[in-house]
């Protein structure tokens, strides 16, 4: 169907090439008339044919979109886009839950870490004062005053290995003083 339209706007356009020549002739032998009738009917002849060129151009389109269409909507296609949604949902939903376990996993560790800090802070402010006050009662005054110093940096440093030896050490030395 379609090479027939093409021949046909072909042929269509050779008649008013033929046309546009019988009149050149004609003006070339003198003949103005002729000229006259010929031009503007093979002007007419010529739109008329891209017209048809035009006319075919949007049939080919119009077939080639309603074969489109026609695939697009099949039940099969429908069904293949449907299938690659859901696994496309589905994997999306495993990575947010991934995602969702990674950070609670993260948030969880933040406020173990959190808790042990604030624990530690805690036992160590308990130890300084069990420590400090065992000192206080075993040590002289002077020697009690550097070693609290000393307990303070370990205090500040979160340090409770330091404290205990720092306690270990003082009592040593006032045991065998004393």
């Amino acid at each position: 169907m379609t090479k027939i339209i093409l021949y046909s706007v072909l042929w269509v356009c050779s008649l008013a090439m033929v046309l546009l020549v019988a009149g050149f002739i004609g003006w070339r032998f003198g003949r103005p008339e002729l000229p006259a009738c010929l031009y503007p009917l093979a002007g007419r002849i010529m739109l008329s044919a891209f017209l048809l060129l035009l006319l075919l151009g949007c049939g080919l389109f119009l077939q080639a979109l309603y074969r489109e269409l026609a695939v697009y909507f099949r039940w099969d296609a429908v069904a293949l886009r449907r299938v690659a949604m859901l696994q496309r949902l589905q994997y999306d939903a495993r990575q947010r839950v991934l995602l969702e376990r990674t950070q609670i996993h993260y948030l969880y560790e933040l406020k173990r870490q959190r808790l042990l800090a604030a624990d530690n802070k805690k036992h160590s402010r308990a130890l300084f004062e069990a420590v400090s006050a065992e000192l206080r009662q075993s040590v002289e005054p002077d020697s009690f005053k550097s070693l609290q110093k000393h307990l303070k940096q370990y205090r500040s440093q979160v340090n409770p290995r330091a404290m205990l030896a720092l306690r270990e050490r003082a009592l040593c030395r006032s045991s065998i003083a004393g």
